[in-house]
């Protein structure tokens, strides 16, 4: 972070006839840090009050059998849309935020009405840097995957480039996560499965498509990726030892989650094995957030049940991952955690109180932890949730504008979306 101490230090001599231009620059000011110009946190009036409340009627009439979902920004608006993916037919739909009115079904466009191949996942992400949000797909079985970008006109429209934006992907490829990973300001492409299958004699689990900035990509793989075992079921990024650029966090099923650290221009190195600890576990998720608020970044880590063999500590299914500092991690258990299978955990600030908080999805339904800061938290679930809670997974946004996030969640034939309110 730039030290802006010596800028804050400096006399500043006035002439009488600057008065005028100072009273108004200070107003401006007050707007902005004193030395940094960055924006505060926006932080609630009343973080008690908070509630997650059941808004599903603002959605369609029509139920989907949904099997992924992610918020965009569809249109210029700067109201947050959501793509769905329904299961059932292969079809992505488009649900435009129309406000108070809720919102409306529609298709994602000419493409995805005529596309007969089978739609496996999705991302969306801004690709060409021209404001509005892009939709990834990978498309095809297992075996003979592949990657199409369809291309936001910014009226919700999407269309796909004939000549480019289809790409091939190693088989077993599964998920795909739109990241920065080279710190030059547009997104580049993770791809990654649990059960990739490599032909080459490096093993590369993972796919990186780096972007040229204008939406057309590069497979950049065997330059920026170590050789990994196989076996990745989710990816958690974020800077882990404070050099500015992201750092890769994989959760691995039935062995050891690794971490491999960014060079500063997107290649990584597998760094597991001097600042990792040793747990074989069986791993479904994690996500980060500075718990003990030391300035660097932590992990919570969730498993499902657990074979003897690879449990490396006793009656414990989630877990702590404290950074010690410099991207170095150790375990750290802690009691509010459920003790029973988890499939899914999403760390925020739900309350607005710049703290992290955690939504765990287990076995027995959402778990809402509040944290109180320095690794304290409270269990607020039955406060703070509606009673309909057994979900597969979640994604975030901010609906109404009012600065804090909503969420929408799903498992099979149930979706539920529920708006973050303090009222």
């Amino acid at each position: 972070m730039k030290d802006y101490r010596s800028n804050c230090q400096k006399k500043i001599y006035l002439s009488p006839c600057s008065i005028d231009s100072l009273i108004s620059w200070l107003l401006i000011l007050l707007l902005f840090s004193a030395c940094g110009g960055a924006t505060k946190p926006h932080v609630a009036d009343n973080p008690a009050s908070q509630r997650f409340r059941d808004a599903t009627r603002l959605f369609p009439i029509e139920k989907l059998s949904v099997s992924h979902a992610s918020f965009l920004s569809a249109n210029q608006d700067n109201l947050s849309d959501l793509a769905v993916l329904n299961k059932t037919k292969s079809e992505l739909y488009i649900l435009i935020n129309r406000g108070k009115k809720g919102f409306l079904k529609k298709q994602a466009g000419q493409w995805t009405q005529n596309n007969k191949e089978e739609i496996n996942f999705f991302a969306t992400a801004d690709l060409n840097r021209d404001g509005g949000d892009d939709l990834v797909l990978i498309l095809g079985g297992r075996k003979n995957p592949k990657t199409r970008i369809l291309f936001n006109n910014k009226k919700s429209y999407f269309y796909s480039k004939e000549k480019e934006g289809i790409y091939p992907l190693t088989p077993g490829i599964e998920n795909v996560i739109p990241i920065d990973l080279d710190g030059d300001g547009d997104k580049d492409l993770f791809y990654f499965g649990s059960n990739v299958k490599t032909s080459s004699r490096k093993s590369f689990q993972t796919m990186i498509l780096t972007n040229k900035g204008d939406g057309r990509f590069e497979d950049l793989t065997a330059l920026l990726m170590p050789s990994l075992p196989s076996g990745i079921r989710d990816a958690s990024f974020a800077d882990y030892d404070g050099d500015g650029v992201v750092d890769i966090f994989l959760v691995y099923s039935k062995g050891q989650n690794r971490l491999l650290l960014n060079n500063g221009v997107g290649r990584f190195t597998d760094l597991t094995a001097s600042r990792m600890p040793s747990i074989l576990d069986d791993s479904l998720h994690a996500d980060w957030a500075d718990f003990d608020q030391d300035g660097d970044n932590d992990l919570l880590v969730v498993n499902r049940s657990i074979k003897k063999i690879y449990r490396g500590y006793p009656e414990e299914t989630n877990y702590f991952l404290e950074n010690t500092g410099g991207g170095n991690f150790k375990k750290r258990s802690h009691k509010i955690l459920p003790h029973f299978p988890a499939s899914k955990v999403y760390l925020l600030d739900g309350n607005g109180d710049t703290l992290p908080d955690a939504l765990i999805l287990t076995s027995k339904g959402v778990y809402y932890l509040q944290g109180r800061g320095r690794w304290d938290f409270s269990d607020e679930t039955r406060r703070r949730l509606p009673r309909s809670r057994q979900f597969d997974q979640m994604t975030f946004g901010d609906i109404d504008q009012d600065q804090f996030l909503d969420l929408f969640a799903w498992s099979g034939q149930s979706s539920r979306l529920w708006l973050n309110r303090f009222d």
